[in-house]
């Protein structure tokens, strides 16, 4: 991330040639390699968009994505995972370079840089099996006044909509957040809550993988969130490591390999929304 001075090169060159004796035979600067970009990527288990394989190899939709963008950018990059509240302190003093899935907010903008928006977010309400009925007709708002108590992942955003609903000193502790988002999964079958929110395509492979088809189940609200982005840390990333992850971006949706991305992991597309 840091490019070696070609003059600091040369004069290196120089006295080492010096010290060595006329017969010495200098080495040209153009034989010297250059520091690769390298970057340290955050990531907790969010599958299909991040996730470890059987073989301990992290991949993901976001993986592939930012791992296609990383390569056009000329960037070699490293994982590291752990929660999401550390990630974020990771990129406040950037001893992590960059998180993928990342809404882009005005405080977040205080310590992150963030690259042109990759892909759209969308969440959903889930409830036990049998009870969406029973909320039909009512909105996030009505359930909360009723004590309706919702699980949310701690430092994720889910859009305008529920910030304003967890802005409402009112409303704001039938809100239950965890540090880990299946501890909602946990939660919801237990009776700790009432429902939670999350990402259709991540709960439809979370409720398969855990066998939860007959006691979890989607309610009719939906709730777009906006596109994401990848975060990158302003004491780690220069602007212009951005702006080639942004070209490349580009590039990717112009040739066809964005969507040849997307389309691998379309089998995770849940078929009850």
């Amino acid at each position: 991330m840091r490019n070696i001075s070609l003059l600091a090169l040369a004069t290196s060159l120089v006295l080492i040639v010096a010290a060595c004796g006329e017969d010495s035979t200098p080495v040209s600067v153009e034989d010297a390699s250059p520091e690769i970009c390298h970057l340290m990527l955050g990531w907790d288990p969010w599958a299909p968009y991040q996730y470890l394989t059987h073989d301990d190899q992290v991949q993901g939709l976001d993986i592939d994505l930012v791992s296609a963008m990383a390569k056009g950018a000329g960037c070699e990059i490293s994982f590291v995972q752990d929660n999401w509240v550390n990630l974020l302190n990771g990129i406040r003093n950037g001893d992590i370079d960059m998180l993928g899935g990342a809404t882009r907010t005005d405080s977040r903008e205080e310590f992150a840089l963030f690259s042109d928006n990759y892909r759209h977010e969308t969440f959903v309400l889930y409830v036990r099996q049998g009870e969406s009925g029973q909320y039909a007709d009512q909105s996030l708002r009505e359930l909360l006044k009723g004590g309706f108590r919702i699980g949310i992942t701690q430092d994720y955003i889910y859009g305008d909509q529920v910030s304003e609903l967890q802005d409402d000193e009112k409303l704001s502790a039938g809100f239950v957040s965890v540090p880990i988002t299946e501890v909602n999964y946990y939660n919801l079958v237990q009776g700790e809550i009432d429902g939670f929110l999350e990402d259709p395509f991540v709960a439809a492979y979370n409720i398969k993988r855990k066998g939860l088809q007959e006691q979890v189940e989607p309610h009719a609200i939906e709730i777009h969130s906006g596109d994401v982005s990848i975060m990158f840390s302003k004491n780690s990333v220069k602007t212009e490591t951005v702006q080639a992850f942004d070209a490349t971006l580009v590039s990717l949706k112009s040739n066809g390999d964005y969507q040849k991305i997307l389309s691998k992991f379309s089998n995770y597309r849940p078929k009850q929304l």
